[in-house]
C-alpha cells in the first residue's frame, strides 16, 4: 500500500486505461491517424466530384437563361412584324374594297 491506496488500484489503472482505449477503438469512437486521413480523401474526392457537379448545372442554367432572353427578343420582334403585316394587309384590303 502506497500512502493510504491499496495495491490492486495501482496495477489496475494501466489496465483500465488499456481497456478504455480498446473499448473505444472497437466502438469506432477513436481512430487511428491513418484512417482519419483515409476518410478526409474519401470526402475530398465527394466534395470535388459535387462542386465540379454544381459548377455544370450552374453553367447549364445560364446558358439556358440566355437561351430564354434571345427567345424572348426574337418573339418580340415577330410580333412586331406581325402587326406591321396586318396592318399592311388590312390597309391593301380596304384600298382594293374601295376602287
Amino acid at each position: 500500500m502506497i500512502d493510504g491506496i491499496p495495491a490492486w488500484v495501482g496495477l489496475s489503472s494501466p489496465v483500465a486505461a488499456t481497456l478504455a482505449v480498446f473499448w473505444l477503438v472497437f466502438t469506432g469512437r477513436l481512430v487511428t491517424r491513418a484512417s482519419h486521413n483515409d476518410v478526409v480523401q474519401v470526402y475530398e474526392k465527394t466534395l470535388t466530384r459535387t462542386e465540379a457537379d454544381r459548377d455544370g448545372w450552374k453553367a447549364s442554367s445560364e446558358r439556358k437563361g440566355e437561351t430564354i432572353s434571345v427567345l424572348a427578343n426574337a418573339n418580340a420582334e415577330l410580333l412586331e412584324t406581325a402587326r406591321t403585316t396586318k396592318h399592311v394587309m388590312t390597309s391593301l384590303q380596304e384600298a382594293g374594297g374601295t376602287s
